[in-house]
């Protein structure tokens, strides 16, 4: 390693450990400069400023912890937030960096070359996949499972008061913490799960030969084409004459039908089958693509007001906190990345 890079990396460790401990008010550039063994102007020299060192500390630690997240992208609930305990268990700083940058920065993230945007989009994304979550909900899933992980560590104090002497027992705490989170998702409220995209119904065949309209159509048919033998048959469906006569004179094979119009005849002769085609499922469905369709209007006129505010001054972070509830941050963040 090269002496500078040796220099830097010194510098890195003891800004981590001071900003750690005193926060980013607290820290001081000297006992930084002191720990690492250089002199304060080399720090102002690389970094520029304290802030911007505490930037560069926060992202290369979080940049850490993903090197552990990552793996955990295909476990199970329970698994993930006890591997989360055990890394904030065993490297607290990151967890303090945190809480500083709370306490002293409020609600708008600092970043650096769009990264933790970057981050949080893909956290965002496999939220959705591993844990079938819709995407209304995917951010507060994540929030749950985080703070579930790591809120018995950040106040010891609560976590004193609450368990008493069983607070010292931190594999009893991640055991529980373990299985609450796999009993929280076996019992995941149907209205916060994934939802089919848009035309889903559509394209989902309800007998596994047609759709449901189509087999609404072709049992129509049959029931013309079983009392009527003057009636024209629908292509790919044939009928041995002596069985449109009836069951008496039905001397001939059973009557074929293609795979293609594939019809259930018990339920296409039944008396009490309906007969007009637009039922109250053709109704909800045409209901539900209509309000998809003005659902996806609506997202396209927001974007573009969004990006119209963006374009005049806004920030980033103002209009996704305005938008709250309607697109998630990492979505507007990207949205205005475009």
């Amino acid at each position: 390693m090269k002496r500078s890079d040796a220099t830097k990396q010194a510098l890195l460790r003891a800004a981590r450990n001071e900003f750690a401990a005193y926060g980013l008010a607290g820290a001081r550039v000297d006992r930084i400069a002191e720990a690492a063994g250089v002199n304060k102007e080399r720090i102002y020299g690389l970094f520029g400023s304290k802030d911007k060192l505490f930037d560069v500390i926060l992202i290369d630690t979080m940049r850490e912890f993903m090197d552990v997240v990552q793996p955990l992208t295909e476990t199970d609930p329970g698994r993930y937030v006890a591997k989360l305990f055990d890394y904030h268990n065993n490297n607290p700083q990151l967890l303090r960096l945190l809480l500083w940058e709370g306490l002293h920065r409020g609600v708008d993230a600092h970043d650096i070359d769009g990264w933790r945007a970057q981050n949080y989009e893909r956290k965002f994304a496999r939220a959705i996949d591993q844990f079938g979550v819709d995407a209304r909900f995917a951010g507060h899933l994540l929030l749950a499972l985080c703070g579930m992980s790591n809120w018995s560590l950040a106040v010891p104090q609560t976590t004193r008061l609450l368990l008493g002497a069983a607070a010292e027992d931190k594999d009893a705490t991640r055991e529980f913490m373990q299985e609450f989170a796999r009993a929280a998702m076996r019992n995941f409220p149907r209205d916060y799960q994934r939802r089919e995209p848009a035309g889903a119904l559509d394209a989902e065949p309800v007998n596994g030969l047609t759709t449901e309209s189509a087999h609404r159509s072709a049992t129509a048919q049959a029931r013309a084409t079983a009392t009527d033998p003057e009636t024209p048959l629908q292509p790919g469906i044939s009928l041995q004459p002596e069985a449109a006569l009836g069951p008496e004179a039905a001397v001939g094979p059973e009557p074929a039908v293609s795979p293609e119009a594939a019809v259930d005849l018990e339920t296409s002769l039944d008396p009490e089958a309906p007969l007009d085609p637009d039922t109250a499922v053709d109704r909800a469905a045409r209901r539900l693509r209509e309000a998809q369709a003005a659902a996806e209007a609506a997202r396209a006129e927001l974007a573009e007001a969004l990006r119209d505010a963006h374009a005049t001054g806004a920030s980033a972070n103002q209009l996704a906190r305005r938008v709250s509830g309607t697109l998630s941050r990492p979505v507007v963040l990207k949205l205005l990345a475009d």
